[in-house]
């Protein structure tokens, strides 16, 4: 492997993570533990959780909201801490056969996974499509891979074909983060008391092209081929600077295989719209 890939791989694998470590002395304030928010339960929950009873990877279920519409509103249960650190961390399963812990963040607007979740899925093999990148956070930038998620389930909700960022592990209690890209198309109600998220369907959703809207595929159509564009124009840039890049071969070799990876995706993309029957005008970019 040549001296500039490693550098690559290095930087990948190595940069700090997203997420806020810092003490800022919390250990010295009052901390609510599960056992605090068993007094807080309401009578009628039904989910069961406790601490003697934890929350399985499968443990979601869908509820009758009445006669109208009983498929369309799906109960899960999550767990309600990172160390002592509220969060919302959900059971996910991806591309029907990997299941991992993912925290919802409405913050986040599309989704994350670490490198160990994507090495479990097969997407860092050779012949996947990925696309190296960055992804911005509260901490800045840091080096990411850029790929499609086939399917992503939560409980009995269930998408296609997700845009996803591959980055170094955000926490130990989860694996990524469920963003807005997967959130926008639901009615999202947090229980606190019982520990549930529940998910209702929007009507429209339904009406979509293949579930998202006319917004979701103009800004993806934009996104994959900027993308694609970025790397056309840094392998022209490069060829005009030849004579003057010592590392001439190594730098075109690698701009080369990206501007390769972002046309696979970009054909992924027009491909699944093509399927779907997705307007032209939605495929503007």
């Amino acid at each position: 492997m040549t001296k500039t890939i490693l550098t690559i791989l290095i930087l990948l694998f190595s940069f700090p993570v997203l997420a806020d470590r810092n003490d800022r002395g919390e250990a010295n304030l009052p901390v609510f533990t599960d056992g605090d928010l068993e007094d807080y339960k309401s009578p009628d929950d039904q989910t069961g959780l406790s601490p003697d009873n934890p929350l399985k990877d499968n443990d979601t279920w869908s509820v009758d909201p009445g006669a109208d519409d009983a498929a369309s509103v799906y109960v899960v249960p999550y767990r309600a801490y990172e160390g002592s650190s509220l969060r919302i961390i959900i059971p996910v399963t991806l591309n029907g056969k990997v299941t991992a812990r993912m925290a919802l963040d409405t913050g986040s607007p599309g989704m994350l996974i670490s490198n160990e979740l994507a090495d479990r899925l097969g997407l860092l093999d050779k012949d996947t499509a990925k696309l190296s990148t960055f992804t911005n956070g509260i901490g800045g930038s840091v080096p990411s891979f850029f790929t499609i998620i086939d399917t992503v389930q939560v409980g009995g909700v269930k998408d296609h074909f997700v845009p996803t960022s591959i980055t170094p592990a955000l926490s130990e209690a989860f694996d990524g983060l469920i963003g807005m890209d997967f959130v926008a198309n639901y009615s999202v109600k947090i229980d606190t008391i019982r520990r549930v998220v529940i998910f209702e369907e929007l009507s429209s959703r339904p009406k979509m092209s293949a579930g998202h809207s006319m917004q979701w595929w103009r800004n993806n159509f934009y996104r994959f081929a900027l993308l694609r564009s970025e790397w056309k124009q840094y392998r022209e840039k490069l060829i005009r600077q030849k004579d003057d890049l010592r590392n001439y071969d190594e730098l075109k070799e690698f701009a080369d295989r990206q501007y390769r990876e972002a046309d696979r995706l970009f054909n992924m993309l027009n491909k699944h719209a093509i399927e779907h029957a997705v307007p032209m005008s939605w495929r503007e970019y």
